[in-house]
């Protein structure tokens, strides 16, 4: 099976861009970024002439816009496999401030549950802080994501597992605020268990 051509393009500053496709050639000069004057190069080749000059500079011209091209399709899968990859294999910082994170939260729900069994009117205080600090960290956390694109945010609530690759690959950028979740959710239910055990005496 003869492989396909593909061109390489002479740009402003003789800068060169590609390879390209027929198809893809097609669509450039469609949009004038390429012209029959404009250099081009196969593949393979040392040899730069004018677009015109090339051999399937005739095919390029009769190609139809809707045509499909097959090396576009095969970038576009290549830049997902790499987008939606292996999740990567926690480090020993983040181990530690996961650790960190999970007894911290232990502590402030077990403080919470003995202040509240303690005095109820201090288990309601600790109970509003708590769920106001989900409340606020649940917000901040969404406020970021509203700055990644469509297809991020796709992957996040449409992929199955995709919110837990997207925060593992960009735990820094959230990570106080998941303190502040988490603690204030452990402080919540530490307080309404501590007053539920102080009702049932």
């Amino acid at each position: 099976m003869q492989q396909e051509p593909l061109f390489y393009i002479k740009r402003e500053e003789n800068e060169t861009a590609g390879p390209y496709d027929l198809v893809q050639m097609a669509g450039l000069l469609r949009k004038k970024i390429v012209t029959p004057e404009t250099m081009t190069c196969l593949k393979g080749t040392d040899d730069w002439k004018a677009f015109s000059w090339q051999p399937h500079y005739s095919v390029v011209r009769e190609i139809p816009p809707d045509a499909v091209s097959n090396r576009a399709i095969e970038l576009e899968e290549k830049a997902l496999e790499a987008q939606v990859g292996p999740i990567p294999m926690p480090s020993h910082e983040m181990m530690m401030k996961l650790g960190g994170l999970f007894c911290g939260s232990m502590l402030a729900g077990i403080g919470a549950f003995i202040i509240a069994w303690l005095d109820q009117t201090t288990g309601y205080c600790l109970m509003a802080a708590g769920a106001a600090a989900v409340t606020v960290a649940t917000c901040m956390i969404m406020v970021r994501l509203l700055d990644e694109d469509f297809w991020t945010l796709a992957q996040i609530f449409f992929l199955p597992g995709g919110d837990i690759f997207y925060f593992i690959t960009n735990i820094w950028q959230y990570f106080t605020w998941f303190c502040v979740r988490y603690i204030g959710a452990a402080m919540f239910v530490g307080a309404v268990l501590g007053m539920a055990m102080r009702s049932r005496h």
